[in-house]
């Protein structure tokens, strides 16, 4: 298995994880609104729209937005260890996250509000 389809698994699984818990918390019903922002490319150690292209595969149901837009879960992928899509700033609009690195996959964090 290549590396772009573990760093997929691990992330679609934390989704699904944090997706079970919203929908409970929410009585039942919840179809998130996920977002995707790639690093800028500059030392890319993974294929980065390969594993954006799984992720999107396996959370079809999911509905997909602009990062820029209003998100329930921005997903940061990055090429390489340095993570520069993982900023404050790019998770503004979003209520969680998740960081997609080589090597792995953070734990969801919520988006702290001013």
């Amino acid at each position: 298995m290549s590396e772009e389809e573990k760093l997929a698994r691990e992330a679609v699984q934390r989704v699904r994880n944090w997706l079970e818990e919203e929908t409970e918390g929410r009585g039942g019903r919840f179809t998130p609104r996920l977002a995707i922002k790639f690093c800028g490319g500059c030392n890319p150690l993974i294929e980065r729209g390969e594993v954006a292209r799984k992720i999107r595969e396996e959370l079809a149901e999911a509905r997909w937005v602009s990062w820029e837009g209003e998100s329930d879960l921005l997903m940061a992928i990055n090429g390489c260890p340095t993570a520069c899509a993982e900023r404050e700033e790019i998770r503004k609009n979003s209520k969680a996250s998740l960081v997609i690195r080589p090597g792995g996959v953070s734990d969801i964090e919520k988006t702290p509000r001013a």
